[in-house]
């Protein structure tokens, strides 16, 4: 493999990692109903929440990442909440090849559902930008691919994007052995995401020692390295009501890599009347 290539794969993979992946890999079974149609009963994230990670390969440092809860916008006429996710290559890396990625969501802010969605790869010479907009009324999507405008898709209703799911998932309750389905779309096709709750362990931070859910995400059409098969995704998040998800790692077959907090940084709590 060759250098920039093994760099793209440690840090710019990981941006796909956080960018749902807060919750997905693969799987054959399906559990209804579909949870995009339940409404939540605690949303325990707000403006202002800042999650930061540290990403490792093996020992070495890669690269960082950041979760955030924006601010509150309006999409269509629906109070939408603003989040992102960006990844960038350690500065060792960025003389060999240089990642700064960012995923962006609107989503619903009562039922957490898409409204928009933006993903912007900055990756050595690589730049690409794909812009999509949920149209709920006639179930369909229309897309942009860098700038052009492609075929609208039909889309099952409430259906998330890779990185609204992530946080439909933090308003689900969740207990050991459940596996969870969640609809999801990725620019250009749809999937169904699986969550399995394998167990609940300790995980040790350089904030503390968290209480943590293993939790294994899985898409039923597809791994997320598609040239890595074997590869499996675990996330752990907090067992409290907050969801934070504290670690998350893969192993592939040239190595482990891992995301683990590093600074974490509240909003404001909300409780759905």
């Amino acid at each position: 493999m060759k250098s920039d290539e093994f760099v793209r794969v440690i840090v710019a993979k990981f941006a796909v990692i956080l960018g749902l992946t807060l919750f997905v890999t693969f799987g054959t079974s399906f559990a209804e109903p579909d949870l995009n149609q339940v409404p939540p009963e605690y949303i325990p994230f707000a403006v202002g929440e800042q999650i930061d990670f540290h990403v490792m390969f093996g020992l070495i440092p890669a690269g960082k990442a950041r979760l955030a809860v924006l601010g509150m916008d309006t999409v269509d006429g629906q109070l939408t909440y603003h989040a992102i996710s960006v990844a960038r290559s350690a500065k060792a890396y960025d003389l060999i090849f240089k990642v700064r990625d960012s995923v962006e969501t609107w989503f619903d802010a009562d039922s957490i559902y898409s409204l928009f969605f933006r993903k912007r790869l900055c990756e050595g010479p690589y730049r690409a930008e794909n812009i999509v907009r949920f149209d709920l009324a006639n179930q369909r999507v229309e897309w942009w691919d860098n700038g052009k405008e492609r075929p609208p898709i039909v889309v099952p209703p409430r259906v998330q994007d890779v990185l609204s799911a992530g946080y439909k998932v933090r308003t689900l309750p969740l207990h050991v052995g459940d596996t969870l389905a969640i609809r999801t779309h990725d620019v250009n096709k749809t999937y169904d995401l699986l969550v399995i709750v394998h167990g609940r362990e300790p995980v040790e931070t350089e904030l503390g020692t968290f209480d943590c859910f293993k939790v294994e995400p899985v898409l039923r059409s597809g791994g997320i390295f598609k040239k890595e098969r074997g590869a499996r995704v675990f996330v752990w998040v907090t067992a409290d009501d907050q969801r934070i998800p504290v670690k998350m790692q893969s192993k592939v077959s040239f190595g482990s890599i891992t995301a683990l907090i590093a600074d974490y940084k509240p909003g404001r709590r909300e409780v759905m009347k």
